[in-house]
């Protein structure tokens, strides 16, 4: 059985409200709490280059919970625009796979949603350009290409060989400089949110 997430309704709240003050781009932060129970949402300065699409936590904040990895529950950010699931670009910076990844959605101003998901990356040796000749690869921003494998879509016989490895669903991303083509395969976990 996969364990919920409990988000006290002060968190949950000021997860939303960092979303709402941040729109039209993605802001970020860290959980803190302890296994699935938060106790504290802590801002951050999303300092991507493209916060319309992307985040990425300011170094001060992360340097903070380097030293006090016990207290990091997760990492929240937001989708301004799109519903509350990984996207591949979440998934290539899935850094922390112990960690969760709540996201909040404000697809609907005027009904914000939180999922919670645990991101795991695995580093599977990938014959890129073969993948890349059997599966419908798409560029979600420039340089990272990815494919996304459904629960409740038939795994491609290309496929199969590290099905087992990495349940679906699942990304298979890889970033392509034109120098060297790194690639990895991110399953997607979610766990119920319960605000409490």
């Amino acid at each position: 059985m996969v364990e919920s997430v409990r988000l006290p309704k002060a968190v949950h709240e000021a997860i939303i409200a960092h979303a709402r003050e941040g729109k039209p781009e993605e802001v970020c932060g860290i959980v803190r709490g302890v296994g699935f129970v938060a106790e504290e949402a802590i801002r951050a300065v999303n300092v991507a280059q493209e916060r319309i699409e992307n985040y990425d936590i300011d170094t001060k904040t992360l340097l903070f919970f380097a030293t006090h990895e016990d207290e990091m529950m997760g990492i929240y950010h937001s989708h301004p625009v799109s519903v509350a699931y990984p996207s591949a670009t979440d998934a290539w910076n899935a850094y922390y796979p112990d960690k969760l990844y709540l996201i909040c959605s404000l697809e609907h101003d005027d009904a914000p949603v939180i999922r919670a998901f645990r991101m795991t990356a695995h580093f599977i040796d990938l014959d890129i350009p073969m993948l890349r000749e059997a599966l419908n690869f798409y560029e979600t921003r420039p340089g990272l290409f990815a494919y996304y494998q459904a629960s409740e879509t038939p795994i491609p016989p290309v496929l199969a060989g590290f099905a087992n490895g990495a349940p679906s669903p699942f990304y298979v991303v890889f970033f392509d400089d034109n120098k060297d083509t790194e690639g990895l395969v991110v399953s997607l976990a979610e766990h119920q949110v319960s605000v409490v």
